[in-house]
C-alpha cells in the first residue's frame, strides 16, 4: 500500500448535503487505493424572509418570518383587519376655498393605522355638493374604499325682521356664489311646529309676508339652498338654519263703521237688548235735510265712505256695516257685525233733527254705567265718545252738544264692543244741513272723527 502522501485524490463529491442546521460531508477517494478522505461541510444556516398575507376590511392578515430553504418559522405577527374608516368631518360650509377632510383609519384592535399604508385620492373639493374620497391601501393592507363628504351653502346672514300690518318684512344679505335661492320659514312657536315655508329667488334680498294674525308673535328663520346635478339627477343642498328671529305683527285696530239708517226703514219690532221684553222698530227711516232735502241715509253713507278711506290711510282695518242704500239691516244685526268681527271700536254715523230749526251742534251717545245689556263696556264707550266728540268739534268748529248717556238705543244695547253714536249736526238746521253736505266740511268732519279714533287708542 502506498504512503498517505502518495494518495492521488479525485475531485471529490458531496456525500451528505449540509442543511440549515446540520453539517454535511464532502468525500475524496484515492484513485490508487480507493481510500476515502472526509471533509465537513458547514451547515448553511437559515435564510429567513418575511412572507406577508395582507389584511383587508374583512379579513386579518399576517407576517410570517420563515426560512426560504427549509420553511422553518421564526416569527409570526398578526395584522388586525381594517375595522373603521372615517373622515374628520363629513360636512363643510362653503367658503370659496378648497376643503379636505382628514382620513382616520383604525384596526380591529382599536389602533390607528399609519398613513404610510394608504393613499388618498380626490380628497379636496370647493363647491357645494357631495364629494367622494378614494382610499387605496398598500404595504400590509390591500383593497380600496370610498368615503363621502359634502359642502353645503353658507348660512343666510344679516337678517333683519320688522313688523308690518298683519305681517312682517325680512331683509337679508344676498349670496352671489353657490346659491340657487332661499327658504324662509315662520311659525307662531319657537319650535316651528306647523311652520309655513316660502321659497325665494337668489336675487331677492327682501320679502314681506302678509295676511297674518293681528298683534301676534311669529318666529322667523332662513336658509340658503343650492341645486346641483349629480349622476344625472338634480339634488338640493340646504345651508344650516339661521338663528331664529322673533317679531310681533303690528297691533292693527279694527274699526267698524255703521252709516246710520237705510233707503227704507223697517218698522217690524225686535228686542231693545239681549233678552229684553221691550221692543223697538228694527231700523228707523231717519230724517232729511231742511235745506238740501237729502235723506239722512245718503248723508251718513257719504261721510262713512270717506271716513273708511281716511282710517285705512292711517293704518286701521275698517269694516263697513253697509256700502249701499238698498239694504235691510236691523240695529241688532248691525251690532252683531261689529261683535262677530271683535271690532276695537264701533262708530255709528248719524245726523240729528229737532222741531227747533235753530238748534245746532254735534253730540255723541253711549250707554250708562247701569246698562244691563252692555254696561261692562261703559268706560270704553264713554272714552270713545269723549275723544270723537272733542276732536270732531275741534276740526269742524261746531258747537259741542255734549255726551248723552242712555240705555234706550238698541243699536248700543246689543253691542259687546266699545261703541258710540255720533250725531254730526242737525239736518233740521238749514245752515248746518248745507254745511254737512259740503265736501270741504265733510273732509273736516272725517278728520275730526279719525283724530278722535287716534286719541282713543293713544290713551
Amino acid at each position: 500500500m502506498p504512503k498517505l502522501s502518495e494518495h492521488t485524490w479525485n475531485v471529490g463529491i458531496v456525500t451528505k448535503k449540509a442543511s440549515c442546521e446540520k453539517e454535511g460531508t464532502f468525500t475524496y477517494t484515492c484513485n490508487v487505493c480507493g481510500a476515502d478522505r472526509l471533509e465537513k461541510i458547514p451547515s448553511t444556516g437559515h435564510r429567513y424572509q418575511d412572507k406577508i398575507t395582507r389584511a383587508t376590511t374583512k379579513k386579518r392578515g399576517k407576517i410570517v418570518n420563515c426560512c426560504t430553504v427549509c420553511g422553518k418559522v421564526s416569527k409570526q405577527t398578526l395584522i388586525p383587519r381594517i375595522k373603521k374608516i372615517t373622515l374628520s368631518t363629513t360636512s363643510y360650509t362653503y367658503n370659496g376655498r378648497m376643503r379636505s377632510p382628514r382620513v382616520n383609519i383604525m384596526d380591529a384592535r382599536g389602533k390607528k393605522i399609519s398613513a404610510k399604508y394608504y393613499v388618498v385620492k380626490n380628497g379636496k373639493a370647493k363647491n357645494v355638493g357631495t364629494h367622494t374620497v378614494k382610499i387605496s391601501f398598500r404595504g400590509r393592507y390591500k383593497g380600496s374604499v370610498t368615503r363621502k363628504f359634502k359642502i353645503i351653502p353658507k348660512k343666510v346672514a344679516n337678517i333683519q325682521v320688522s313688523a308690518e300690518k298683519k305681517g312682517f318684512t325680512v331683509a337679508y344679505k344676498k349670496q352671489s356664489k353657490q346659491c340657487s335661492g332661499y327658504q324662509l320659514q315662520y311659525a307662531k312657536n319657537p319650535g316651528f311646529s306647523g311652520a309655513v315655508r316660502v321659497t325665494l329667488k337668489r336675487n331677492v334680498s327682501k320679502k314681506t309676508i302678509g295676511n297674518l294674525e293681528n298683534s301676534t308673535t311669529y318666529y322667523v328663520r332662513m336658509r340658503a339652498f343650492r341645486k346641483v346635478k349629480e349622476h344625472g339627477k338634480v339634488k338640493t343642498y340646504y345651508s344650516a338654519w339661521s338663528k331664529k328671529k322673533k317679531v310681533k305683527t303690528k297691533d292693527v285696530k279694527l274699526i267698524c263703521i255703521d252709516a246710520g239708517h237705510q233707503q227704507r226703514g223697517d218698522s217690524s219690532l225686535e228686542p231693545i237688548g239681549p233678552g229684553a221684553s221691550s221692543q223697538k222698530a228694527k231700523v228707523a227711516s231717519g230724517t232729511s235735510g231742511a235745506a238740501t232735502g237729502r235723506p239722512e241715509y245718503q248723508l251718513t253713507l257719504e261721510v262713512a265712505l270717506k271716513l273708511q278711506e281716511e282710517l285705512t290711510r292711517r293704518g286701521y282695518d275698517v269694516l263697513m256695516v253697509r256700502t249701499m242704500h238698498d239694504v235691510n239691516i236691523s240695529n241688532s244685526a248691525r251690532a252683531a257685525i261689529a261683535n262677530n268681527a271683535r271690532a276695537d271700536a264701533f262708530i255709528r254715523i248719524h245726523a240729528n233733527s229737532s222741531t227747533n230749526a235753530s238748534v245746532n251742534g254735534a253730540i255723541t251717545i253711549c250707554q250708562t254705567p247701569a246698562n244691563v245689556y252692555c254696561g261692562a263696556y261703559y268706560s270704553q264707550s264713554r272714552r270713545l265718545s269723549e275723544q270723537i266728540l272733542a276732536n270732531f268739534v275741534a276740526a269742524c268748529g261746531c258747537k259741542n252738544g255734549g255726551i248723552w248717556e242712555t240705555d234706550t238705543m238698541s243699536g248700543i244695547n246689543w253691542c259687546s264692543v266699545p261703541v258710540t253714536i255720533l250725531e254730526m249736526g242737525y239736518m233740521s238746521n238749514p245752515s248746518e244741513d248745507r254745511q254737512m253736505s259740503d265736501s270741504a266740511y265733510q273732509a273736516r268732519m272725517v278728520q275730526g272723527i279719525a283724530n278722535g279714533v287716534d286719541a282713543y287708542f293713544a290713551l
